[in-house]
């Protein structure tokens, strides 16, 4: 499933990226990497805020679906 497709307060593990973009990439610089547990904390308009080592970050929504998680 995309990271898009959590539900508010669902938590997931990172199983795949597409790493074609080079704002992915800064991400994976931020530690969303494969692997990592993400947590969907809230959604406004086309924004998304995630929880991931317990840090809170906030990106568009077609950065979000380039992550392909598996559902806790």
């Amino acid at each position: 499933m995309c990271l898009t497709d959590l539900g508010l307060d669902q938590a997931g593990i990172i199983t795949s990226i597409n790493t074609a973009s080079l704002n992915v990439q800064r991400l994976m610089v931020m530690g969303l990497v494969e692997g990592s547990v993400i947590k969907h904390l809230s959604t406004a308009g086309n924004a998304y805020e995630f929880e991931v080592f317990s840090n809170t970050i906030a990106f568009s929504k077609e950065e979000a679906q380039h992550f392909t998680v598996e559902l806790l």
